[in-house]
């Protein structure tokens, strides 16, 4: 008897729950994480023992911005957080995206030039998921079938790659790339990449150094060519 295909409901209710926060239009004030209330300003001490604070840095990845914010990062979220979900279990799963969500909201509220800016969207936590994606499978593929398929190793070193130039480097406050947040990401993947061991069940194997080198050179030449065209 074939096994029964386990699902990764967790996953899938993230998602879900993106999306119809998006819909009906939850106000963002309401989960947004504003990194003055959660440290501390001139004027308020922090971080602040009330639910508003707590709630954003969690409940901020509910919120996105506009339909582009949405879909790329669910469909970001669906590409790599199901395997990951399978390889740790729904329950540590779901803790463990959490845990990266806090990672990314407080790194960029530790960097924030404007800490009263609110910060929004699961892409933090997106990307501890993309980090333990790598270190759970660096030899899988994306792509659509039929049709090419790119080392997911890749595309996850290179996104790290514009994330790490992009910290070093900020683009202009004014500019469409001064609204994201690139120290949130990179939080998310040192936390992604720091607890997957941890949340892993039993036997789950992890990565060799030699099975990440397309994700290193990825990483490495694209951080250099995004550097040097900022640096033109």
């Amino acid at each position: 008897m074939r096994a029964a295909r386990r699902i990764p409901y967790v996953n899938q209710g993230i998602v879900m729950a993106c999306t119809l926060a998006f819909v009906l239009g939850v106000p963002p004030e309401s989960l947004a994480f504003v990194p003055a209330y959660f440290f501390g300003t001139v004027e308020t001490a922090g971080p602040l023992p009330n639910w508003a604070v707590w709630r954003g840095l969690f409940g901020h990845v509910l919120i996105h911005s506009d339909i582009v914010h949405l879909v790329s990062n669910m469909l970001a979220l669906w590409a790599f957080g199901g395997a990951v979900e399978l390889a740790m279990g729904s329950l540590r799963y779901l803790l463990f995206f959490l845990l990266c969500a806090a990672a990314g909201a407080v790194v960029e509220g530790a960097l924030a030039v404007d800490p009263m800016a609110p910060l929004v969207g699961a892409s933090g936590a997106i990307c501890g998921v993309m980090g333990a994606f790598l270190l759970l499978h660096p030899q899988a593929t994306l792509g659509v079938t039929p049709g090419p398929r790119v080392p997911a190793s890749f595309v996850v070193g290179s996104f790290l790659a514009i994330n790490v130039a992009m910290t070093l480097m900020p683009p202009a406050p004014d500019s469409s790339l001064g609204d994201v947040a690139w120290a949130a990401h990179l939080g998310g993947f040192a936390a992604g990449m720091a607890l997957v061991a941890l949340f892993r069940r039993p036997g789950v194997a992890l990565w060799s150094v030699a099975r990440l080198s397309t994700a290193a050179k990825a990483a490495i030449y694209l951080t250099l060519v995004v550097v040097l065209l900022r640096t033109l």
